[in-house]
């Protein structure tokens, strides 16, 4: 992220899954906890994987407002180790095509924003997937257009949220 908060920035908790609130940011969310209409959210009743940002000028949220893309299931809590990876590369992965998904919130990040870069491609692989080279799912995006980062740099981070239950996260 490029918060002005840098490495101080904290997202809310709960719902917010630790990165909610944290402005300038992208996320990619394991989510193994439905979080119910009576909390303002409109979550799945699905273990999911999704990808998240508000941009560069507005908070993330984990609410559909700004999914990059359509979430994907995958049974993640289900008590077995589980190995993610996440990768972008600095061009459209054509092998990638059928698995990519893109949301109306997408849109703002498919061009070229003047700096030079084009379109790369962001690839979340979980378990198999890795071996594979078969991402569970993946966006077509131009980081340079969701991410305002002062000198190219952001800090990175994992956050886990689980409300008032817990999992092991590693």
């Amino acid at each position: 992220h490029g918060d002005r908060a840098d490495a101080s920035a904290l997202g809310g908790d709960g719902e917010h899954l630790g990165y909610g609130g944290i402005s300038n940011s992208l996320a990619v969310e394991f989510d193994t906890w439905t979080n119910v209409d009576t909390q303002q959210s409109d979550d799945v009743f699905q273990d999911h994987i999704s990808i998240h940002s508000g941009g560069p000028l507005r908070e993330n949220s984990s609410n559909s407002s700004t999914s990059l893309g359509y979430w994907r299931p995958y049974d993640i809590a289900d008590g077995k180790v589980h190995e993610a990876k996440v990768q972008y590369l600095p061009y459209v992965e054509e092998r990638y095509f059928e698995l990519m998904t893109a949301s109306d919130n997408l849109v703002p990040y498919l061009k070229d924003g003047g700096e030079g870069r084009r379109l790369g491609t962001l690839a979340i692989f979980v378990d198999q997937g890795i071996v594979e080279d078969r991402p569970l799912l993946a966006i077509p995006v131009n980081l340079g257009l969701v991410l305002d980062l002062h000198d190219g740099l952001a800090y990175a981070g994992f956050t886990a949220s689980t409300g008032r239950k817990w999992q092991k996260h590693e």
